[in-house]
């Protein structure tokens, strides 16, 4: 009798964990957070990681949820003029996910005016992207930059203040790379991208 009711048991159990194993086998979202499948990499679910990180890592005060926002688009971290699908699809759903969130966007799609490097290495804004808030009269530009090792895409963006140019918020996030992700990188690229170049993580 002990042993029948010890097998029943076992047959519930198993019951119960065989749709959490069938979630991890599809990628789809756990309890630790939301797994990117390697061939299927979720946008959204990046622009949405990255929309979080810049609120909860704001410093300035009160939340700056509503502020109107100059979005430019994700650029090479070895060549600022540089981009490709893969930085704008992020920039695109970024600024989704910033949208639903309550914020003014305004995109910025020409990568040559984002940001300029002064001698230290620092990332300013271009006097072009200062000029287009003014005239947009935003209060803080988004911009971003995006480097490669052989297996990731590193993304890296700042808050900054359109008049001051001090950082308000950061926001970083890994990319697993694969066969989909490749592509948008090579594909479209505005200076000639290949796929096999990696940033100066890996020189």
């Amino acid at each position: 009798m002990k042993s029948t009711r010890s097998l029943l048991l076992l047959a519930m159990v198993g019951l119960l964990l065989l749709p959490g194993l069938s979630a991890c086998a599809k990628g789809q979202p756990t309890q630790a957070g939301v797994t990117i499948p390697r061939d299927n990499p979720d946008f959204f679910g990046i622009g949405d990681d990255l929309a979080r990180q810049l609120i909860s890592n704001y410093r300035h005060g009160s939340r700056p949820d509503g502020i109107r926002l100059i979005l430019t688009t994700l650029v090479s971290l070895d060549n600022l003029g540089e981009t490709n699908r893969f930085g704008r699809t992020v920039s695109e759903t970024l600024a989704t996910q910033l949208f639903r969130r309550g914020f003014a966007v305004e995109e910025v799609r020409k990568a040559a005016v984002l940001m300029i490097k002064e001698p230290e290495g620092e990332l300013v804004l271009s006097r072009d992207v200062s000029r287009l808030a003014q005239q947009h009269q935003a209060h803080a530009v988004v911009a971003g930059t995006y480097a490669l090792t052989p297996q990731t895409v590193i993304i890296n963006l700042r808050l900054l203040d359109a008049a001051s140019h001090s950082v308000l918020s950061v926001a970083g996030l890994k990319v697993q790379r694969s066969a989909a992700i490749n592509h948008m990188l090579a594909a479209d690229s505005t200076a000639g991208f290949m796929d096999s170049a990696l940033s100066g993580y890996e020189r």
